[in-house]
């Protein structure tokens, strides 16, 4: 089967781990940059990181890099390609541009625009058919990134990013994006023997991600489509047996003590169902809790604590230092042996209440959540 050069998209500061998943995944070897990876291999490699990645946001098939100045050579770089190979003639694409070099002078509008009528142009030499452009539901995406003066044009074959999971019948106000919640499992250690509490559950992501990596449940395939199953030079068989070896890979009777908690009823409740739509009941539980009464009703030890407690942002808390200092004495003292994993955005002020009350830095990394600035923080007593 034929190489094709890939990207794949994440989170600023989750680009090692991304690279160690497709690794992983494919056996092959990647190069991390920022905000994405970058890979050579198959479209069977490109699908199994659609189908089975919990870290990675998109894959594109990197159809061309490079240094660019102007406008003109945006356009001059998308119109030398040959796209009658990727679109059939009777579909439908669109054209998405992000500029992170404020120095280009073009807007990332200019850039979409000026990219969709070089597509449009090169199609038309090559088979005399005008494409059209579809703005809102596109049957194709294609994809400039302009950053430091470089600019990479891929397509899409994932569609709707991954990180909006198919279990997300309800999303809490505040609630942890799927694929920081999957690496904060990751860099927490937890394992498939050990058991695992969130007392600040929200929707129930942190628990539903432990639960989906211990059954092995690939949640890109348990999505109603994604892009790679459309594409012209995708073979729709070879779709079907890739589907078949990726479902029997998945351990649904796989069981371990995976709970989440949260004070308000009606999340808890939202979290139950998520539970259910994840497919994950008989190993998720959910229950009404206070986490800042933890020492009052936790009876037993779980080897890890995985959280995402509020920022103080959308939370309406006034006092957010009070908040930590007595929920980290709390989980202290009603589980000093647990590892604890959290994510905030003032670490400063979290790490020197862990250390206050006897825990362990083991490690530290910043990622960007959307335009936060956030620090995942990973402590032992």
């Amino acid at each position: 089967m034929e190489y094709f050069e890939w990207f794949a998209t994440t989170i600023s500061g989750l680009e090692d781990l991304a690279a160690r998943e497709i690794e992983e995944l494919t056996g092959l070897p990647t190069q991390p940059d920022v905000g994405k990876v970058f890979f050579e291999g198959t479209i069977e490699h490109a699908a199994k990181i659609n189908y089975s990645s919990t870290m990675v946001n998109k894959v594109y098939l990197l159809l061309e890099r490079e240094e660019i100045q102007t406008l003109e050579d945006l356009y001059n770089v998308a119109r030398r390609l040959d796209y009658s190979w990727l679109i059939e003639p009777n579909q439908t694409f669109a054209v998405k541009a992000e500029r992170h070099d404020k120095k280009l002078p073009f807007t990332s509008i200019n850039a979409a625009a000026s990219i969709g009528r070089a597509i449009i142009e090169s199609f038309a030499e090559s088979t005399k058919i005008k494409l059209r452009v579809d703005l809102d539901n596109p049957d194709l995406e294609f994809y400039c990134l302009l950053r430091d003066s470089k600019m990479f044009l891929g397509l899409n074959t994932t569609g709707e990013s991954l990180h909006k999971r198919y279990y997300k019948a309800y999303s809490h106000r505040a609630g942890l994006q799927s694929t920081i919640a999957s690496a904060m499992i990751k860099i927490s250690g937890w394992g498939k023997n050990q058991s695992l509490l969130d007392p600040m559950c929200g929707g129930g992501t942190i628990p539903i991600e432990a639960a989906i990596k211990l059954k092995n449940i690939p949640p890109g395939f348990m999505r109603r489509e994604l892009d790679i199953e459309k594409l012209k030079f995708v073979d729709s068989l070879f779709i079907q047996e890739l589907r078949k070896k990726i479902e029997e890979s998945i351990d649904r009777d796989a069981l371990a003590e995976i709970v989440g908690s949260d004070v308000s009823p009606k999340s808890a409740e939202y979290a139950k169902r998520n539970v259910e739509a994840a497919g994950v009941s008989d190993t998720v539980r959910i229950e009404v809790r206070d986490c800042l009464k933890i020492s009052e009703w936790l009876n037993w030890e779980p080897s890890h604590v995985i959280t995402n407690p509020p920022y103080g942002v959308r939370m309406n808390i006034g006092n957010i230092v009070e908040f930590y200092s007595r929920f980290i004495e709390n989980i202290r003292r009603a589980s000093p042996n647990s590892r604890l994993t959290v994510i905030v955005s003032k670490p400063k002020t979290l790490t020197s209440i862990l250390r206050e009350n006897n825990y362990r830095i083991v490690s530290t990394r910043e990622i960007m959540y959307g335009r936060l600035r956030t620090v995942i923080i990973s402590a032992e007593g």
